[in-house]
């Protein structure tokens, strides 16, 4: 009897172990072979000699960093900002403020075009809008109304075609998500609302935004976490460039990794991103008062 309990209460473990296995392999091992690797000095040589607190001493020497910190503030903030408030808009509208539900999942499936696309298409096709040629779409379109010269877009205004973009391209998983936690609101509390007299605006306002706390706190945390990680696409669209004017800190140490070849300052760097990122979350937590939204609902007798 003791035997086949056990066997049950294992099989819990049996059927999570290859998801530990994997999460072990490919996210734990790596995390501390970057915490390794940001103690030594490898370099080009593959050669890790242990200098302990020297690569985050050569950091804070780095007169690069704190430009490049600034960048990083300046594209997370305000790409974090659009992109929740530009999946709320989509999903208010395509869930709610469109009552034919074929026309408002038509509106979603469009929105999550960009996001499907191979991230190097999505770069052509934004470097053939903004080509600093004639021949790009922008210029185009701008000399047509007279504009005498083409303009340089990604040395002009870089890192704001790099949010826009990153916003057009992460707002279909915030929405996706805002429009199935507004689809999950039973009907007859916007009947009820209705009644009272409620027009769209109080429904939205009184009864959608409270029961996407949840949610809106999710995507808040996951979208920082991911756009101070990211730098695939600034790296194709612009390499960082001009200068450091569209470089962020995770692709800085992508830079010093894999084109300077300096491993361990890289990896000190990334190491610095994820205790940014972790503090920023712990910090976004707090604003959104985690542990009140986890606490079971009261339940009046």
């Amino acid at each position: 009897m003791n035997l086949a309990r056990l066997k049950k209460k294992s099989y819990p473990y049996l059927f999570l172990a290859p998801f530990a296995i994997l999460t072990l392999l490919f996210f734990v091992i790596p995390a501390f072979a970057t915490i390794w690797m940001s103690t030594t000095n490898l370099d080009r040589k593959m050669k890790a000699d242990f200098i302990g607190l020297g690569n985050f001493r050569q950091i804070l020497a780095d007169i690069n960093l704190l430009p490049i910190i600034k960048i990083t503030l300046i594209y997370v903030f305000f790409s974090l900002i659009l992109t929740v408030a530009f999946s709320l808009l989509l999903a208010i509208c395509t869930q709610y403020l469109v009552k034919n539900k074929r026309i408002g999942a038509l509106y979603r499936v469009i929105w999550l075009i960009p996001s499907t696309m191979p991230g190097l298409v999505y770069v052509v096709f934004w470097k053939y809008i903004f080509n600093p040629t004639p021949g790009g779409f922008a210029n185009k379109v701008i000399m047509y109304f007279g504009l005498e010269q083409p303009v340089s877009w990604f040395n002009e205004a870089g890192l704001l075609i790099i949010i826009v973009a990153g916003v057009i391209s992460g707002a279909s998983g915030g929405m996706i998500l805002f429009s199935a936690s507004i689809n999950s609101i039973p009907e007859d509390i916007y009947k009820a609302a209705r009644v009272d007299g409620a027009k769209d605006r109080s429904i939205i306002k009184d009864i959608i935004l409270p029961a996407l706390k949840w949610p809106i706190m999710y995507v808040t945390v996951t979208s920082t976490i991911g756009l101070f990680a990211s730098y695939n696409f600034i790296l194709l669209a612009t390499g960082g460039g001009p200068v450091f004017d569209t470089t962020t800190l995770a692709l800085y140490g992508y830079q010093q990794a894999f084109n300077r070849l300096e491993y361990g300052y890289g990896a000190a760097i990334s190491v610095i991103v994820v205790i940014i990122s972790l503090l920023l979350t712990l910090l976004l937590f707090r604003i959104f008062d985690f542990n009140k939204l986890i606490r079971p609902p009261r339940i009046e007798d």
